[in-house]
């Protein structure tokens, strides 16, 4: 008899966790066609986490409003950016080639996971002065831009072309590979750019660091004399023989290049 009564708490128990996680998380979904002629921009979005995977469809999931008063319960967030037209917290469009996502409270500080098709090209842009966090971006093997002012920038298992600059984050970026296709430029302006390539990547290197030293565990060739290449606070060099230009540029503190 006490069994059958745990059993049915355990299971009642069971039930209302299963709701609450249901009521806490928060989806939007946007089919998507020939992703690879199509780009996302995301712009003044604070936390936010962009992930490429097989499908057809933008997703985005949220589990955390995040900040907003209570007397705003029932109420749409209004503001210059467009309105909640999502339900959580973010105004969509999508017109011709471009889907763009916009926040549209700026204080809301819950974190929006993006899951984007294969082959679609992401741009991601924040301005904002205090409410910008982390820009985290996993398995994009497409064009990417990256611009940011209070920002770290988290990449991984990307490839390239990528364009990203940062004004007071730091960025750490994981080559799976270095696209052959376009240039590669890592900048950020107050803090550390920290990126891992593979050995074998072939690349014309430029590394600066004004104010900082450089770290490198790489095999990369100099000049013909054997010496590097050094003007002011530039460094010059190939990998492997020369391929796509890679800039790395840390102007007021270090730059570390890893072998993976």
């Amino acid at each position: 008899m006490k069994m059958n009564r745990l059993n049915k708490v355990m299971m009642v128990m069971t039930l209302v966790a299963i709701s609450l996680m249901s009521a806490q998380a928060q989806d939007y979904k946007l089919a998507v066609s020939n992703p690879s002629g199509k780009t996302l921009h995301v712009k003044e979005v604070n936390n936010v986490r962009v992930e490429a995977y097989d499908g057809n469809e933008i997703q985005i999931e949220t589990s955390n409003k995040g900040g907003r008063p209570e007397r705003a319960e029932g109420l749409k967030p209004l503001s210059a950016r467009g309105e909640d037209n999502t339900g959580i917290g973010l105004n969509v469009t999508s017109e011709g080639s471009s889907v763009t996502i916009f926040q549209a409270a700026r204080r809301e500080d819950g974190m929006f996971k993006i899951k984007v098709p294969k082959g679609m090209k992401v741009q991601i842009e924040h301005t904002g002065q205090y409410e910008g966090e982390k820009i985290e971006v996993y398995g994009v093997s497409s064009e990417l831009e990256i611009s940011g002012r209070y920002n770290d920038v988290y990449m991984e298992e990307v490839t390239g072309p990528a364009l990203v600059n940062t004004v007071y984050g730091t960025i750490v970026a994981k080559f799976s590979s270095l696209s052959q296709v376009g240039p590669t430029s890592l900048v950020s302006v107050y803090d550390d750019v920290d990126v891992t390539l593979p050995a074998n990547t072939k690349a014309n290197i430029v590394v600066k660091t004004p104010y900082g030293e450089a770290y490198s565990d790489m095999d990369i060739e100099f000049s013909k004399n054997g010496d590097m290449k050094k003007i002011s606070s530039t460094i010059q060099g190939t990998l492997n023989g020369g391929g796509v230009d890679l800039e790395i540029k840390a102007s007021y503190d270090n730059v570390y290049l890893r072998k993976k």
